[in-house]
């Protein structure tokens, strides 16, 4: 049998077991604790290039393929917001801290405050961010128009700004460094944004990989878009404009939307081997879920959700 074959085949029944069993409640599997370890792949797709097509080869990447699916299996157990190593991480910060390891490099940190002010002629604003391996953040408002603290080991963060009549467009992106290490620690990684509350917002997210908690509840939201390649993504929402729109483009990504009970809501999916998880809504004949009453609804959201292997779910809260 062709291992490069084979090494899919265990990657995709994997996922696709682990998807399974999530969505049927015998298991509780986080895909943001695993999406830090992507490189695991690209040890897969490795040892499958350097192995003999035959014999031995066959068996080495089976050995391998099976132990890097295990681990991942393991390290998804473990909710993102704890560390995986608990058991031990007391005494492996005393040691990294110890007098003896002062010396050794450590990865620069870039800290930064990035405000823009808010002038009552902007009804409309548009808000880019673009990064990746960072955990991005938005609750709260400011009086500001825009408001962020961000920490990362990676590179920078910026904030472009511009006005053009009533619209302001913000641009928050980070700049890679090419220094330090790409891991999704939110001690070291992070952007935590307030926006104000007046103006109606366009939101677009793009980001490699990394995480994303977005409490959208207290704006006026028009537009919300995500790209990403291996991401975790929480949006929560309040009630929508005329017409709220919200669309996804995933790779391998892990991705929940909540909205208000009240909303009229209708969903559109095209993806390959995702998961979908959408309590009390309605599917049509054409493949769209939808609320009770929504065509009569004269406010509503409109979600289209694109992804190769994604977990998808969108949720209502009363």
């Amino acid at each position: 049998m062709n291992k490069e074959k084979l090494s899919w085949g265990l990657i995709l029944l994997f996922v696709g077991s682990v998807l399974l069993l999530d969505n049927l409640n015998v298991i509780n599997f986080y895909w943001r604790s695993v999406f830090s370890m992507w490189p695991v792949i690209l040890i897969i797709i490795g040892v499958n290039l350097l192995v003999p097509k035959q014999g031995i080869g066959n068996a080495i990447s089976i050995v391998v393929t099976v132990a890097a699916l295990t681990f991942l299996a393991y390290r998804g157990t473990f909710h993102p917001r704890h560390d995986w190593w608990a058991f031990n991480n007391q005494d492996w910060r005393i040691e990294r801290e110890s007098p003896a390891n002062k010396n050794k490099t450590r990865r620069e940190k870039s800290s930064g405050t990035f405000t823009h002010e808010y002038d009552s002629a902007i009804t409309t604003a548009r808000l880019h961010i673009r990064g990746g391996a960072v955990e991005y953040e938005i609750d709260g408002s400011t009086d500001k128009l825009f408001s962020a603290e961000a920490t990362s080991t990676i590179g920078a963060h910026q904030l472009e700004t511009s006005t053009t009549g009533s619209n302001a467009d913000l641009i928050f992106r980070m700049q890679d460094s090419r220094k330090g290490s790409w891991n999704l620690n939110g001690d070291e990684n992070w952007a935590k944004i307030s926006l104000n509350r007046n103006p109606v917002w366009d939101i677009d997210l793009e980001m490699g990989a990394g995480s994303a908690e977005f409490d959208l509840t207290e704006y006026k939201v028009a537009n919300l878009k995500f790209k990403g390649g291996a991401a975790s993504i929480e949006a929560k929402l309040g009630m929508p404009l005329r017409e709220t729109t919200i669309a996804t483009e995933s790779g391998v990504s892990s991705i929940e939307i909540e909205i208000p009970k009240a909303a009229a809501c209708r969903i559109v999916t095209k993806s390959g081997l995702s998961s979908r998880d959408f309590p009390d809504f309605i599917k049509q004949s054409d493949g769209s879920y939808i609320t009770e009453g929504y065509e009569q609804a004269e406010n509503k959201f409109q979600i289209n959700l694109q992804g190769g292997l994604s977990s998808f779910t969108v949720k209502r809260y009363d």
